[in-house]
């Protein structure tokens, strides 16, 4: 692997994981925001953000990983 390669492939693992870091803040405010709701459909609305936060950083994760291999 070549410098440049090298330095692309940090530069790409830093922008991932600093979208990850991300996605953790916006998890935070979704569970914050379930937290202090007591409207049924307001629930329903955070659970589906929360599920697809979820969703988004478990393939965060995946990328990581595959960059990394």
């Amino acid at each position: 692997m070549t410098r440049k390669e090298a330095k692309m492939l940090k530069k790409e693992y830093e922008r991932r994981f600093a979208e990850m870091a991300d996605m953790r803040s916006q998890l935070r405010c979704a569970y914050a925001a379930f937290d202090n709701t007591t409207d049924c459909d307001m629930m329903d609305a955070c659970i589906y953000e929360i599920n697809a936060l979820r969703s988004r950083y478990n393939s965060a994760v995946v990328n990581i990983k595959n960059l990394i291999q």
